[in-house]
């Protein structure tokens, strides 16, 4: 064993590329490297040989060798069987089938461990907290983790068949929680929207050749939750509040109101909307914050019986997570009146200006050295 034991940190993104970071610890990190996408060109044989020569550079970079490193984590979207094969990656189709960590670890001699990103992320936000905690990562949908006292990711989604009935509400909630139709439409009303206006929207975004969304297990009366808590579904609902209105335009330049149907950067212009006190972006944020504590009292109902206690801090991560200030009191005062005690938090590893699935996978990579 290295008398200094150094770690290997890898973020799989579905974007620019794969992110690699040398850590003495989990919050020390060395020094890091991006392997851009197009240099491998979803090939997976080229894709695992230029991952590899990367870590040795990113090794050699910070002034080691790999005789240094004890373990390698390795973080990426999608769902994996239990030996760690790829089984639905998250807009990486090239690595579905292939078992990334069994590569790795022939190549290196290194124990490798592989995580759901939402997971990892939340390990990292544990392994400052050092408690139970549910972690929220909001971007293109809404992963989650829910992570035990000890380190533990509960009720992680390896193996699964397929069937909706299968995924636990904290591990996978924007896919798996049911929002209610009926509730919505009233919801929306309520808030000067029509539910029937967002629906039409989401449809004619994503090409979807039915008339009507569904929920989990094709459920006609009931959307997934991801469709409205997201980055994508932010910025749908405010086009849905918004209606024919145009008078937010005001407060906003030509250019910032060209990207209004851009999910990628609509919802920064929404939070400066909201805090200019434009109505119709208020009444988004108040809206959001409202279903996202409709979902999360199902999530809660069904993770007591496992065991989730009340009062467990909720952490928030991901770019839309940044507009907590805005639609946090809607989804906080709703949650309390609900009995739910636990609080929205912004991420505790954002706040230190670190790369959460970098961090966790550090931990994941940790965890793989001490038990191996």
């Amino acid at each position: 064993m290295a008398a200094d034991p150094f770690y290997i940190a890898i973020d799989v993104g579905a974007g620019l590329g794969v992110k690699i970071g040398l850590f003495a610890e989990p919050f020390t990190q060395i020094g890091t490297d991006l392997l851009r996408r197009d240099r491998f060109d979803n090939d997976y044989q080229r894709f695992v040989a230029c991952l590899l020569q990367a870590i040795d550079q990113v090794v050699r970079e910070g002034g080691k060798t790999m005789k240094d490193v004890r373990a390698i984590g390795i973080a990426s979207p999608g769902l994996f069987r239990s030996d760690g094969t790829y089984l639905l990656p998250a807009n990486l189709e090239f690595l579905t089938g292939h078992n990334l960590k069994l590569d790795l670890a022939r190549q290196t001699g290194l124990p490798v461990v592989i995580e759901n990103d939402a997971n990892t992320g939340g390990l990292a936000e544990w392994s400052v907290l050092r408690t139970d905690l549910l972690y929220w990562v909001f971007g293109g949908g809404w992963g989650g983790a829910w992570i035990d006292r000890s380190g533990t990711v509960q009720f992680p989604a390896q193996d699964w068949d397929g069937d909706d009935r299968s995924l636990h509400y904290t591990n996978e909630p924007g896919y798996a929680i049911p929002l209610d139709k009926w509730t919505l439409k009233t919801l929306f009303y309520q808030y000067g929207a029509s539910f029937d206006r967002f629906q039409q929207i989401v449809i004619e975004d994503l090409l979807l050749p039915d008339s009507q969304l569904t929920g989990p297990n094709g459920d006609p009366e009931s959307i997934r939750a991801e469709t409205i808590l997201s980055g994508p579904g932010r910025c749908r609902l405010f086009r849905a509040v918004v209606g024919d209105d145009n008078f937010y335009e005001r407060f906003l330049d030509i250019h910032e109101t060209d990207q209004m149907a851009d999910p990628s950067v609509a919802g920064e212009h929404i939070s400066k909307l909201s805090m200019m006190r434009v109505e119709a972006a208020i009444n988004t944020d108040r809206l959001f914050g409202r279903i996202l504590a409709q979902a999360t009292q199902t999530m809660f109902r069904q993770a007591r019986q496992n065991g989730l206690r009340d009062g467990l801090p909720i952490c928030l991560g991901g770019k839309p997570s940044y507009a907590l200030p805005y639609f946090g009191p809607s989804a906080q005062g709703r949650l309390g009146a609900m009995g739910i005690m636990s609080y929205l938090r912004p991420s505790t590893i954002d706040e230190r200006g670190l790369n959460a699935n970098l961090v966790g996978a550090a931990v994941l990579a940790e965890k793989a050295a001490n038990e191996s």
